[in-house]
């Protein structure tokens, strides 16, 4: 089974990446400076009260799941800070579960290679495993969610049959240039005065933009939770293992690779995959994670994603780790959204895995 769904995740990822994007690529965008913030919180209750009355069968479980993530990266420096955590509770039996990442970057002047310092960190209790790894690398990630954004104002308002035709891509490039300088202007309203005379610049507007225009175009900039990220990176390096649980302090072999495609504004895969090995390859702890952000129609949009593990220690048994979450997020009427979210969790240890469906709507006024 664990096949099976391996090979249809693959399959999917192949056949969307060769999908045609917009008319401009995003790819296409550049701007000195990427910063990306990102974090995600999960959270989950259940509690069975059975059919025995000296309670064999009772459960009372939750859980905590989160994660965090600062990408910023500029023509010679970049750091990234990482970290992603589970705590569990099961009838009063605790588990902690995490890994984590503090990484800088030093490139060489006008290029995209670069020599890299990096400390990790996994845990499986509250017992740490951390390791210093220095190294070399080829390749950015590059935050193009101010091109992202100027393609939705285009379409946004050829929508609303405020354009009489799309925004040429030059024009579409000089917006998200000043979207992407957003800090460098005193306050919001500035920003959108020069996208404003951008637009109407470009003549494919029926006289001035009005006030529903004005507050279109504020809405989309300010709009969070779309990042888009276009690259990839490969790193490799040596380092030094300063803690271990079983005591085992000994050089290690670390290697990485990231990769973002966003082939529309609203679709993107994102892959990122790392290392930690011994020396000699016997023990080692890898793990990888896809995500994947698709608009199925104009009013339903996947956001997937999918993790997984595998620790071998020196002595003992390897543990693998799987999980995945998807949330199904439908646009109603207008104002009226409901997400399902499936959330599938797996490790060693686990009799079957655990499955969550979650329903929820709202409202916006």
């Amino acid at each position: 089974m664990k096949t099976g769904v391996s090979v249809v995740l693959v399959t999917l990822l192949l056949a969307l990446t060769t999908l045609q994007g917009a008319a401009v690529s995003l790819c296409a965008y550049t701007q000195p400076i990427t910063s990306v913030t990102t974090s995600s919180l999960q959270l989950s209750f259940r509690y069975l009260d059975d059919e025995y009355r000296d309670d064999r069968g009772n459960v009372l479980a939750g859980s905590l799941a989160g994660s965090f993530l600062r990408y910023y990266d500029s023509a010679d420096f970049g750091y990234e800070v990482s970290a992603s955590g589970s705590v569990s509770s099961t009838n009063g039996a605790w588990a902690l579960a995490g890994a984590g990442a503090v990484n800088l970057r030093f490139y060489v002047p006008g290029q995209d290679l670069f020599g890299f310092g990096r400390v990790n960190s996994q845990w499986a209790g509250l017992t740490p495993t951390v390791a210093v790894v220095l190294g070399a690398g080829y390749g950015r990630l590059r935050d193009v969610t101010p091109l992202a954004k100027a393609v939705r104002i285009s379409d946004k308002l050829l929508a609303e049959k405020i354009l009489t035709k799309a925004i040429p891509d030059d024009v579409l490039m000089a917006i998200a240039q000043e979207i992407g300088k957003r800090e460098e202007y005193a306050t919001l309203d500035e920003l959108v005065v020069k996208v404003v005379q951008l637009i109407e610049a470009a003549k494919v507007t029926v006289g001035r933009l009005g006030a529903d225009a004005v507050l279109y175009i504020r809405q989309i900039i300010t709009a969070t939770g779309d990042t888009r990220l276009c690259g990839f990176s490969l790193n490799a390096g040596v380092g030094y293992k300063l803690l271990d649980p079983l005591g085992a302090r000994d050089f290690v072999l670390f290697g990485a690779a990231e990769y973002a495609l966003p082939w529309s504004v609203d679709s993107q895969v994102h892959v990122r995959a790392d290392g930690t090995f011994a020396p000699d390859f016997q023990a080692y702890q890898v793990q990888a994670t896809a995500n994947l952000v698709y608009k199925l129609s104009a009013s339903t949009t996947l956001n997937a994603t999918f993790t997984v593990g595998r620790t071998v220690p020196a002595a003992g048994s390897p543990l693998d780790s799987q999980s995945l979450d998807a949330t199904l997020s439908f646009t109603l009427w207008e104002g009226w959204a409901m997400n399902v979210t499936l959330s599938a969790r797996n490790r060693t240890g686990f009799e079957e895995p655990r499955l969550e469906l979650t329903v929820s709507a709202g409202i916006t006024f």
